[in-house]
């Protein structure tokens, strides 16, 4: 890469993040159309990445990122909703997506809708955490969102991974391809796990701090490389690395290395998403070029069509979801009640996509094994991005409006537990500071600070959830 090109997506990215900002939308949407403008700039050199090490440079670092800050028990307690979401809303949107292409598409077979259904059927929950940065949602709702963005990434690269190897071979075999699913699933979580347990059992005897975070990095591209040489699936192998040493990480890492870690891994995974963005918008005026869209508008409303069906049918199989296992299985409606329509629709609305859809159409490959052009390969790299402008700008902006203007339904036992939480911990900070409070070589003023900011956050929580202070029965410090 050029010098002066490294530094022109440097200064656009840092120019569009703070626009992004400015203007409170989501960053996603500044840096493509950052992309774009950059790539009109005169004499601009083009870039040629490998398709090959796309999904090995972005997908390990960001899904680690995500899988780390998820909650394993939130995981666990909607393990239904997710899976629904996270695989059966994969393949049923690749297989609609897919009869789209066969069906407007000249000339386009089964195989090489698939590989476009297995590219733009994974929502991305950065991309909705970005727009809804701003609004506080239900904890189930994006405990559901984060749960989703971490199986349907996988479910989508194991299907595009067959979809291409059909295109490649020039035939398909459901059997074979069933049972392959499972392999590279099941291995992959092996193999994630292991990796993780083995960073956890060697950790403990590093002693750098700059060591101890440059090795952070390691469990996920250990785990994806390995789990891709044997075939089984890389992204649920990251996946499953980042949950467990996600749940070992509050006793795992100390506060000296924990603090500089997160500052290294948010800048790299900010980074990683904004450069995957700008470089699909430098490839648009091309792509627009070779298409020559200006010619062909069917193209245009081949695009507009196949972007409504990817909304559209998350928002069948969400409601229908939602609403008819309870209907058909009583014993669900009596564990978990029919939830508002207002989550439901928030949940639906929520399907933007993202960094995956993006590494996914960067990595399509060039030219089949006999050294022909990957059929239609400018065509399906022109649909994803026109699926992920379409969501990211229709969804996007109008994500936070939508959610200021209903009213969730809320789960009362998760406000409780979150209150106890937060009283309980300055309780215990409380009772600290008392014993602080006789060592003579503390500096008593700024203990006293220190107490006087507890005794506040205390009273301030009151005697439970959304309840004021009532002094008479105001939590006892002890």
């Amino acid at each position: 890469m050029e010098p002066n090109l490294l530094l022109a997506i440097l200064a656009t990215i840092c120019a569009c993040a703070l626009l992004a900002n400015r203007l409170a939308v989501a960053a996603p949407i500044a840096f493509l159309l950052g992309g774009m403008a950059l790539a009109l700039v005169p004499n601009m050199p083009a870039i040629h990445l490998d398709p090959e090490h796309m999904l090995l440079i972005f997908l390990p670092p960001i899904l680690m990122e995500a899988a780390f800050f998820t909650s394993i028990r939130d995981f666990r307690a909607n393990l239904r909703p997710i899976l629904f979401l996270s695989v059966g809303l994969v393949i049923a949107t690749t297989v609609a997506i897919a009869a789209l292409v066969v069906a407007l598409v000249p000339g386009a077979t089964w195989a090489l809708g698939f590989v476009l259904g297995a590219i733009v059927s994974p929502p991305d929950a950065a991309a909705a955490t970005s727009a809804l940065k701003h609004v506080r949602l239900p904890r189930r709702i994006i405990a559901i969102l984060e749960g989703e963005s971490l199986i349907n990434d996988a479910t989508g690269i194991v299907l595009y991974k067959f979809a291409i190897g059909a295109v490649l071979a020039g035939s398909f075999s459901f059997i074979d391809a069933s049972g392959a699913f499972f392999w590279t699933a099941m291995g992959g979580v092996v193999i994630g796990v292991a990796i993780a347990y083995l960073f956890i059992r060697m950790y403990p005897y590093l002693r750098d701090p700059s060591v101890e975070i440059l090795t952070t990095f390691v469990p996920p591209y250990a785990a994806y490389m390995l789990a891709e040489s044997v075939h089984t699936s890389g992204v649920l192998a990251v996946v499953s690395a980042g949950l467990v040493v996600g749940w070992y990480a509050p006793s795992l890492f100390k506060a000296r290395m924990r603090i500089p870690a997160t500052a290294v891994w948010k800048m790299m995974v900010f980074f990683l998403n904004a450069l995957a963005f700008l470089l699909i918008g430098l490839q648009l005026p091309q792509l627009v070029k070779n298409l020559d869209l200006i010619n062909n508008p069917s193209l245009i409303a081949t695009a507009l069509l196949i972007c409504i069906a990817s909304v559209v049918v998350r928002f069948i199989w969400v409601f229908a979801i939602a609403y008819g296992t309870r209907f058909f299985f009583p014993s669900i409606r009596a564990r978990d009640p029919y939830p508002h329509w207002r989550n439901i629709f928030v949940i639906s609305w929520t399907g933007m996509r993202g960094v995956v859809t993006l590494a996914l159409a960067l990595a399509l490959p060039i030219t089949l094994t006999n050294g022909d052009s990957f059929p239609h390969r400018d065509l399906l790299i022109f649909f994803s991005t026109s699926v992920i402008l379409f969501t990211l700008v229709l969804q996007g902006i109008t994500l936070p409006w939508l959610t200021r203007k209903l009213a969730f339904s809320v789960d009362i036992k998760q406000m409780h537990e979150e209150w106890a939480a937060r009283a309980t911990g300055a309780k215990q900070a409380l009772a600290k500071l008392e014993e602080l409070a006789a060592d003579q070589s503390v500096h008593q003023p700024a203990l006293a600070r220190i107490r006087e900011h507890y005794q506040e956050r205390l009273e301030s929580l009151g005697d439970g959830p959304n309840t004021p202070l009532n002094s008479a029965h105001a939590p006892s410090l002890m």
